[in-house]
């Protein structure tokens, strides 16, 4: 059987990028009505740059991961596209530390469904370029190989002190990795929404963070159904889960998957929902504690060994 990958540039990414350009038109058409006599009209205010910045920042980590994974050496994000701003003169550091994954027969469900998750995420990546043009920050180093995983799993209990992780051994391996960097971009664009002050901004937004909830819903619908031959998979997802939502304060901002007891009957728990059926939100320093793998006020560490670029930048002191 052959393995047919379309690349996002053979799925009309000419197309796409006319409609990104078209939607920076018309925020920055909202933005000149909003700051009538300004000598030059930016694409958004500067209260919604930090937000957009972080969000950038944490699709840097999620699609050169996934489009890695998918595709290949050469799908990280190239050099254009992780660059500060719109100049040559501030490059980013490009991300290369992620493995191709190989989808052997009977898994060809699960490489169709992350590989458009990897699509969805390198298309968001631009668009958010797209809305902070020259306030886009640089991409800086980023970890994602397996002893930087295999960390983090041992740090959550997930795996054996002495046991190694690689993402990039299997499909559902990858789905387990994929989980915590997904969960994790989910509950933080959610918890952004309510930053945003250009109605334009904030409705694309609320969109882009409906669409990571169901991204990560996903995966845990894959790990759920690959739970079947290997029961494992339920306790490493409930104990990453348990460590995310400990390492990042007392708040509630996570969600095991193995099933609870509601209205009497057992119900499983693929989305990340709070008892109102309402998406769980962390903030940029919640976020930051997981991505960094510490509960202090850090600015650097796990995933992002230099830290990232822009306003949140700092995890949260728990």
């Amino acid at each position: 059987m052959k393995d047919i990958r379309i690349m996002p540039e053979q799925r009309g990414e000419s197309k796409s990028t006319g409609r990104r350009e078209f939607f920076a038109a018309m925020v920055t058409g909202a933005a000149i009505v909003g700051a009538a006599g300004a000598t030059q009209a930016q694409v958004t205010s500067s209260v919604d740059t930090a937000p957009l910045q972080f969000a950038l920042n944490l699709h840097y980590l999620s699609t050169n991961m996934l489009q890695l994974a998918i595709y290949g050496v050469g799908r990280q994000l190239p050099a254009r596209f992780i660059r500060g701003g719109e100049t040559l003169d501030q490059p980013g550091v490009s991300a290369t530390s992620a493995k191709q994954v190989g989808f052997p027969n009977g898994t060809r469900d699960i490489q169709a469904r992350i590989q458009e998750i990897a699509d969805s995420l390198w298309f968001r990546t631009l668009l958010l370029r797209d809305l902070l043009r020259a306030e886009a920050p640089a991409q800086k180093q980023i970890d994602m190989t397996a002893e930087r995983f295999t960390t983090m799993f041992r740090m959550a209990g997930a795996i054996g002190p002495s046991d190694s992780f690689d993402p990039y051994a299997s499909p559902t391996n990858l789905a387990l990795a994929a989980e915590t960097i997904l969960a994790v971009q989910a509950t933080a664009l959610n918890g952004l929404s309510t930053l945003y002050t250009n109605s334009v901004i904030r409705a694309s937004m609320l969109s882009m963070a409906a669409t990571a909830a169901t991204d990560v819903t996903t995966i845990r619908t894959i790990l759920m159904a690959a739970s079947t031959a290997r029961p494992e998979i339920i306790t490493m997802v409930d104990r990453m889960a348990s460590w995310r939502n400990g390492i990042d304060g007392g708040s509630t901002t996570d969600r095991g998957l193995s099933p609870i007891m509601v209205n009497g009957r057992m119900a499983a728990r693929l989305a990340l929902t709070d008892d109102n059926g309402l998406h769980l939100s962390r903030t940029p320093g919640q976020a930051l504690n997981v991505l960094f793998m510490t509960s202090g006020a850090a600015t650097q560490g796990g995933f992002f060994p230099t830290g990232i670029n822009g306003a949140f930048k700092t995890g949260a002191a728990n």
